[in-house]
């Protein structure tokens, strides 16, 4: 049984289907977890805690959360936001003129408002439970004293339905299938759901017709998904649609409520992991309060803090040690709303698991034991950060020095893009013969749609460049941001140009080929290189400086191990393919093949910039 603040443990009663009413009439449905003594709420004013999700606000673990929450000595309230589930209105995803901002703003007032309410409150909640807390706290809710926020973005155009420039079309093609398939109309007509359940279980079939039409796939029977997905598609500038709230925190900070007490949890292969880091920083110059933020070896998951494993990499019972996640959530809530001095604030700011520590032994689970520990810090990047930079050299080595070297050359197909293999920004889990959530081996699988039944090693692949360093000869910490900045030239007026930051393992009796298991990746697009406003195509031929901005990591390369970086132009399905025309994206006529170079000279010195942590 849960200890309550008073060393009481409390009974739990749920209101269900509270409603109230926002500013324009529409009606929200809401539980509500009282604490109790039987079946009887008890009277008083308690501290609450808020949850607004487009999932259902009677899902199991939000149940969990609200009855562990409400015998602790909390009110919780889960409500469905505006036109999900049994609240009424459209559901806009955070961009309709009743955004999530002015919706948290009037449920917090309302809760503020009641009887059951002492005056303070705390919001949790994950992904689009939590953007919507940061959209709600930039309207100044009465009562809020703290934020739980589980790996949510700062600016969905350029790090997340869009990637600097890129559609992220995997990632974004399965959320809106899976949406579509708990839609209203999915729920109300049993021939939807199924045609939508259909197309949510042969994803990969419809990958390879891409691009999608509209009014040509199931997702159109539930028009306003089909809508977002288009709207995400084609709105490939950075236009007012990207600007709400909901979608878009960055360059709002100072906007934000300086006595909040936020706690931010992402994964090294989660969705926002940059952004999350970012927040951080930028939160910790202006909040009056502590901001911690917690970083492990996770995907984009409800899970997060409990999960010892991602991808086909096994990190160690050490990594799930932060957890359970509600304990987590509750220890941040006890401290920042309720006051009680129960140590946490004592924790490092930021908390995080450095991989690589493991020998890379096959587990009878079937993962490869990548292993880790965490680590504690005060800063982001850490203080003692030596930025090295490893330049692209000949023979395909990733040396320390720059040099003079001949530009290394590949030809690009789009009619036959390189796959991505593993991810760090795949959701789903359920998606991953579709899009492959966390880290994984470079080599190609059958069992992968976008590798076509090949089981080749992706070094083998012409159009990706691979260049690694020699066996390290003393392990060596990479913990930070990391960029990759390269001079091109390509005979497309468009391109893209990719990198990914691999951990070579060397042959073993485990991995007789070695192992090359996927640490961070990146990607732009060209037309997009000097800013998202406004496209600026290229000229065939004349040379370009870009920068690639990479996930930011923790790993550990053991000595033996290879520091390896891959680069090419296609990372698919996470992003939508190039078809190097120039032309409108999403509406292209045809695919054009691209010679594609990577100068790597002393004036144009290519290289990966590794945030070394010294030993």
């Amino acid at each position: 049984m849960t200890i309550s603040r008073d060393g009481l443990s409390y009974d739990v009663v749920i209101d269900r289907k509270v409603t109230m009413k926002a500013r324009d009439g529409v009606t929200f449905a809401m539980d509500i977890y009282r604490p109790a003594a039987g079946d009887q709420p008890l009277e008083g004013r308690w501290p609450v805690l808020v949850e607004r999700t487009p999932y259902d606000r009677g899902l199991w673990r939000i149940e969990r959360f609200g009855r562990q929450a409400a015998a602790r000595g909390y009110v919780f309230v889960s409500q469905d936001v505006r036109g999900r589930n049994e609240s009424e209105g459209l559901f806009e995803m955070m961009t309709g003129a009743h955004d999530e901002g002015a919706d948290g703003f009037d449920t917090l007032s309302w809760i503020h408002a009641q009887p059951w309410c002492d005056g303070r409150i705390g919001t949790v909640g994950g992904s689009y439970s939590a953007t919507n807390q940061q959209a709600a706290a930039l309207e100044h809710p009465p009562g809020l004293c703290a934020q739980v926020l589980r790996d949510c973005g700062t600016n969905y155009y350029q790090r997340s339905f869009r990637v600097h420039g890129t559609f992220n079309v995997g990632n974004t093609l399965a959320w809106i299938v899976h949406s579509a398939s708990l839609g209203r109309e999915a729920m109300a007509d049993p021939k939807v759901k199924a045609a939508i359940g259909d197309m949510r279980d042969n994803l990969a079939d419809w990958v390879a017709r891409l691009p999608i039409k509209k009014g040509q796939s199931p997702i159109a029977l539930s028009s306003e998904y089909e809508d977002y997905y288009f709207k995400m598609e084609e709105r490939s500038d950075d236009q007012p649609y990207w600007q709400s709230t909901g979608l878009r925190i960055e360059g709002r900070y100072d906007d934000y409520p300086t006595d909040v007490a936020p706690l931010l949890i992402t994964g090294w292969f989660a969705t926002h992991a940059a952004a999350n880091f970012d927040k951080f920083v930028e939160f910790r110059k202006r909040l009056k309060k502590p901001v911690q933020i917690i970083s492990g070896p996770w995907i984009h998951s409800p899970s997060m803090l409990q999960d010892t494993s991602a991808g086909i990499a096994d990190f160690g019972e050490a990594a799930g040690m932060l957890g359970p996640i509600d304990e987590r959530w509750l220890d941040w809530t006890d401290r920042w709303v309720r006051g009680i001095e129960n140590g946490i604030d004592r924790e490092p700011a930021v908390r995080y698991f450095m991989m690589g520590t493991g020998d890379g032994h096959w587990t009878e689970k079937g993962l490869v034991f990548h292993g880790g520990e965490w680590c504690g810090a005060e800063q982001w990047p850490l203080p003692a950060t030596a930025f090295t930079p490893f330049y692209l050299a000949d023979d395909g080595r990733l040396d320390r020095e720059p040099g003079a070297r001949e530009p290394a050359r590949f030809t690009f197909d789009p009619n036959d893009p390189a796959p991505g293999l593993g991810s760090n920004t795949a959701q789903l889990i359920e998606f991953s013969a579709f899009v492959m959530p966390g880290p994984r081996d470079q080599r190609c699988s059958p069992e992968f749609a976008a590798c076509k039944g090949s089981d080749r090693p992706i070094r083998e692949r012409a159009d990706v460049l691979v260049f690694e360093t020699e066996p390290l000869a003393e392990g060596i910490e990479v913990t930070g941001p990391l960029e990759v900045r390269l001079w091109v030239s390509s005979s497309a007026p468009d391109t893209d140009f990719t990198a990914k930051l691999i951990d070579a393992y060397p042959p073993s009796d485990d991995h007789p080929e070695g192992f090359a298991m996927l640490i961070s990746e990146g990607i732009v697009r060209m037309r997009y290189r000097n800013g998202r406003v406004k496209q600026d195509l290229i000229k065939p031929g004349e040379i370009y400086e870009i920068a690639i901005e990479l996930t930011p990591t923790s790993n550990f390369f053991k000595r033996g191990h290879r520091i390896r970086l891959d680069i090419s132009s296609s990372s698919f399905p996470q992003h939508d393919v190039n078809p190097n025309t120039g032309e409108p994206l999403g509406h292209h006529s045809k695919m054009v093949v691209a010679e594609q170079a990577v100068f790597r000279d002393l004036v144009r010195p290519s290289h990966i910039l590794l945030p070394v942590v010294p030993a």
